[in-house]
């Protein structure tokens, strides 16, 4: 009997041991995507809210997640139930061996505030060039996101919000950012970088035939550039952010700043905000937004790919609005670049460390 005992206590270790090995690298498997998915979802509704604030007139502010240290403690324990003696001492123990155990996932969030000097410069400061450039070339030159980010090109102004509602947008502006998206999808355009030139960066066509001479020409004709005389297979273009800089494209985009307020003057208001001055009236939008909608309701909605609630109405992006979510991608990406890039950010910025306990 003491040898079966002995026994039966080795394989219960073994199988808890078994269980502990198995759900290590299960937990990673599952928590990971968890934790990936709810810091994508919340990033949006974040940024989501921080748009419907600005529309409000309302200060916002951000938190960064900076780290999350996930505690696992897993426990296991076995028991058995054997009769001696008579049939009476161990009558009802039907069930003579059990097996046991406990999981628990204990995660340590830290968030850092997105506040400062630094942060209010990297706010309001023109998109870099290089990461203009990099970001249309991502986005395959959509045309909307050309004239999302894009402020000015040659002197032709793409401004958020036009003067007056009688002062038509430039149309100008928005052939250009068909043209591109039309000789993109014809795999013509490439954005490059060229460290030993001046200036770095070039617009690069490369294609032939008579549709693509035109396109070219067309382009350089908007661009106020003398178009190659014939079309040949490769034309560049350079790029600067400056005037005088060879005579080539001078191209300046907005900052992320900026890309927010167009956001914000996209917000659907309800009627009595407006009415009772809540939100502010607004001037009419340009090109810039008519890509964006962010709807209002005073329920939550179904199909939203982010939404949040704000003074007793919900704001929301549709998920099968691909425009809208198109512009929310540009704001996002550019947060990621510009504003959490741990290994350049100040270090001194105090971080909120929020234990979720057993």
């Amino acid at each position: 009997m003491r040898k079966r005992l002995a026994f039966l206590a080795l394989a219960l270790a073994a199988c808890a041991q078994a269980g502990c090995a198995w759900l290590g690298p299960k937990s990673i498997r599952s928590s990971r995507a968890a934790y990936n998915d709810a810091i994508i979802a919340t990033d949006s509704e974040q940024l989501l809210g921080t748009i419907v604030r600005m529309r409000y007139g309302e200060p916002s502010s951000m938190l960064l997640v900076s780290s999350i240290t996930a505690s696992m403690h897993v426990s296991a324990m076995g028991g058995a139930q054997f009769g001696f003696g008579r049939a009476s001492n161990y009558a009802g123990n039907l069930i003579p061996l059990s097996v046991g155990g406990d999981y628990e996932d204990n995660p340590t969030i830290s968030y850092t505030p997105l506040q400062g000097e630094k942060y209010l410069r990297q706010l309001l400061s023109p998109v870099p060039l290089d990461v203009a450039l990099l970001l249309l070339g991502a986005f395959d030159d959509s045309p909307e996101v050309v004239m999302l980010l894009i402020r000015s090109i040659n002197g032709i102004q793409n401004p958020s919000v036009l003067p007056g509602a009688t002062v038509p947008a430039d149309a100008r502006f928005t052939r250009i950012a068909e043209l591109l998206a039309e000789l993109a999808r014809g795999g013509h355009v490439e954005w490059v970088q060229r460290p030993e030139a001046t200036p770095a960066f070039a617009l690069v066509l490369e294609g032939d035939g008579e549709p693509y001479a035109q396109q070219v020409v067309e382009l350089h004709r908007l661009l106020g550039l003398t178009a190659p005389r014939p079309v040949g297979r490769v034309t560049r273009i350079a790029i600067s952010g400056e005037a005088g800089s060879g005579g080539g494209i001078v191209l300046r985009a907005r900052s992320l700043y900026e890309l927010f307020d167009v956001a914000a003057a996209s917000v659907e208001v309800p009627a009595e905000h407006l009415a009772s001055g809540v939100a502010p009236a607004l001037p009419q939008l340009g090109i810039a937004g008519r890509g964006i909608h962010i709807h209002s309701s005073e329920s939550a909605p179904e199909h939203a790919m982010t939404a949040i609630e704000h003074d007793g109405f919900w704001y929301s992006i549709d998920a099968n609005d691909a425009d809208s979510k198109l512009a929310f991608r540009v704001p996002t990406a550019l947060m990621s670049v510009q504003l959490a890039d741990d290994s350049d950010r100040d270090r001194a910025l105090p971080t909120l460390t929020v234990p979720v306990s057993r």
